[in-house]
């Protein structure tokens, strides 16, 4: 899945930096799972995950990536779909062979839709946004009808977050649709089987909750990695729609505003993304952890000052411990510059702070 800060692409660099730095353990937490591709990489790797972030669609990615361990047998839908081999293909074949329904998301995401045709809304078209309603109303059924359990009910979930999101007519982030058409978004709908990690015997945890009130939820841990946001975007307003899908609609519609039809969203917006208020929260957050070792991802570009960072490191941990890495990528680039917006180079540098508490 699209998504700003998504880790996919770094993961060798974390992997040096575990290795390099010595870093051990078989239990860690990662408050701000985004994707889950961190957590994802850290659970084959060895370790019992928790993870955790304030958005409902990364609870689901969450779940779906690191909590399920077995792969779903789907055993409530045995009647009435065809069968053929691996159940999760079987049911995900289903999934991709239904009509179009429209919805909520073809109402207010589509241009044929009536609020969709009123704000001139272009984030799927027509039959897209009319798929993309066929399969989450058949997901809500099954999940209500009690023929789905919670590891079934998110991995499906995620096949259509994911399936969704490839064919948004959008940059990479929600915040703005593209005025034409582009050639994915003209793509049909089509769900794949989520690439699971599963058999690893491992006992992996997903929270909904803010990093700080997580840490007053958890035992001792070996590892505390942390990759807060590295601007002021609210991450509820530039993935409003993955939002949306991943909750549902059905006991009480979202009520839109503005052109992107943005759902109220007070409770999901972060400390983190406020410049006045990440450095006090990373110095509560590294002071309320109970782990061993904190590995922080941080981009040489990001609100939380290098001072900042070094400082709170230092504090909480042990004398001679605190190490910085640093490797230079290209650059995630959502849009193009513009007369309001310059970027400063096409590369960027991703930073990983460490440092051992004990």
């Amino acid at each position: 899945m699209r998504y700003i800060g998504n880790k996919r692409k770094l993961i060798p660099f974390i992997r040096q930096g575990l290795e390099e730095l010595g870093i051990a353990g078989a239990t860690a937490c990662d408050p701000f799972a985004g994707t889950a591709s961190v957590a994802r990489f850290l659970k084959s790797h060895g370790y019992a995950v928790t993870t955790s972030d304030i958005m409902s669609f990364s609870y689901v990615l969450q779940w779906a990536y690191v909590v399920v361990d077995r792969r779903p047998e789907f055993r409530g839908l045995a009647d009435g779909l065809e069968r053929h081999g691996d159940a999760l293909h079987d049911v995900i074949d289903h999934l991709n062979r239904l009509e179009p329904r429209p919805d909520f998301i073809f109402e207010h995401f589509c241009p044929d839709g009536h609020g969709g045709s009123e704000h001139e809304r272009r984030y799927f078209t027509p039959d897209n946004a009319a798929l993309i309603d066929a399969v989450r109303r058949t997901i809500w059924a099954w999940r209500e009808e009690g023929r789905l359990n919670d590891d079934e009910h998110f991995v499906l979930l995620a096949a259509l977050l994911e399936a969704a999101d490839r064919v948004a007519n959008t940059t990479g982030v929600y915040a703005a649709y593209v005025k034409s058409w582009q050639p994915n978004a003209e793509k049909r709908l089509r769900l794949r089987p989520p690439r699971l990690v599963t058999g690893t015997g491992r006992r992996c945890r997903a929270f909904q909750l803010d990093a700080i009130e997580l840490m007053g939820k958890l035992e001792p841990f070996d590892l505390l990695y942390l990759d807060p946001p590295y601007n002021t975007r609210q991450y509820a307003g530039y993935y409003h729609i993955p939002e949306i899908i991943a909750e549902g609609w059905y006991t009480e519609p979202p009520k839109l505003r503005g052109k992107t039809g943005l759902p109220e969203d007070g409770n999901k917006r972060s400390d983190w993304s406020r410049r006045r208020r990440c450095e006090l929260a990373l110095e509560e957050l590294v002071g309320a952890a109970p782990c061993r070792h904190i590995l922080m991802s941080y981009n040489s570009e990001g609100i939380i000052s290098e001072e900042c960072i070094e400082e709170v490191l230092h504090e909480r941990g042990l004398p001679g411990t605190y190490r910085r890495l640093k490797q230079t990528y290209k650059r995630y680039r959502s849009d193009r510059d513009s007369e309001t917006r310059r970027y400063k180079g096409d590369r960027v540098t991703e930073l990983l702070y460490y440092v051992r508490t004990a």
